[in-house]
């Protein structure tokens, strides 16, 4: 009869690194995501540079297609008092249109139209050669003579932006669109302060969120900019029915 044979036992070392090594990595992982998702902590800055490349998302992983900056309308009128010419302060058009729908999960689409409208307006304009976007910045007002003024001409108005680009077709689509904002800008306006509008002149608002590591920073990573387009001087009637629409929105949420 044989003797038992006794197993000879192997070394855990191996197991037991494998464990620490596991613990290790999972609890690295851990403080890491928890120093980006928690409120600002010290160890954010270190943290965040030493592994910010490795670990951090960007503000699409919740929508492929977020917008990358937020637009404003926002109008200038001015009207006369007698002989005198006074200007209105600024006015915030989309603000006034998103506090209609604010706590709204489903909201009208009627309730964006000059957000929509600046980025229509904004991507006309960007086809536009620098020299051209310079001028369509400037007036589109010209003298009579005798302290009157008019509307440039519209076949003058497109003949000299067309002289400072390339593509004709660019110039009378940015111009078509202006020509509406112009419009837009006087029955808002007239609304607004009910007076009766000889020129207006808008500008686009423009605030880009900051970096999604520094969504909790108080402080903005990148100044707001205004893009501000000159005098103009639409002579189109107003339509009493879009004037009616409008005065019903502004008493309901400017608090005029």
């Amino acid at each position: 009869m044989t003797a038992p044979r006794h197993r000879t036992r192997r070394p855990r070392l191996p197991h037991t690194i494998a464990a620490a090594a596991t613990v290790a990595i999972v609890a690295g992982y851990a403080f890491v995501s928890a120093t980006f998702t928690l409120p600002p902590t010290p160890a954010r800055p270190a943290v965040a540079d030493a592994f910010g490349p490795y670990f951090s998302q960007q503000w699409n992983v919740f929508a492929p297609n977020i917008l990358k900056a937020n637009r404003e309308l926002q109008l200038q009128v001015q009207w006369r008092e007698g002989d005198e010419l006074v200007h209105s302060e600024w006015i915030d058009v989309t603000d006034t249109e998103f506090a209609a729908v604010r706590g709204i999960p489903t909201p009208s689409r009627i309730q964006k139209s000059s957000f929509n409208a600046t980025s229509a307006y904004m991507s006309r304009y960007g086809e536009l050669t620098d020299e051209q976007q310079d001028r369509v910045r400037d007036t589109f007002i010209e003298g009579q003579g005798g302290g009157q003024f008019a509307p440039i001409p519209d076949d003058e108005l497109i003949d000299e932006i067309d002289e400072l680009g390339e593509s004709r077709a660019a110039v009378v689509r940015f111009l078509r669109y202006d020509y509406m904002l112009g419009r837009f800008a006087r029955a808002f306006g007239s609304a607004y302060f009910d007076r009766e509008i000889e020129r207006v002149r808008w500008r686009v608002h423009i605030e880009r969120p900051n970096d999604f590591l520094h969504r909790f920073d108080d402080t903005p990573q990148r100044e707001a900019t205004n893009v501000t387009f000159g005098w103009r001087q639409p002579v189109a009637e107003i339509d009493p029915q879009v004037l009616a629409i409008y005065d019903d929105v502004i008493q309901r949420y400017a608090g005029r």
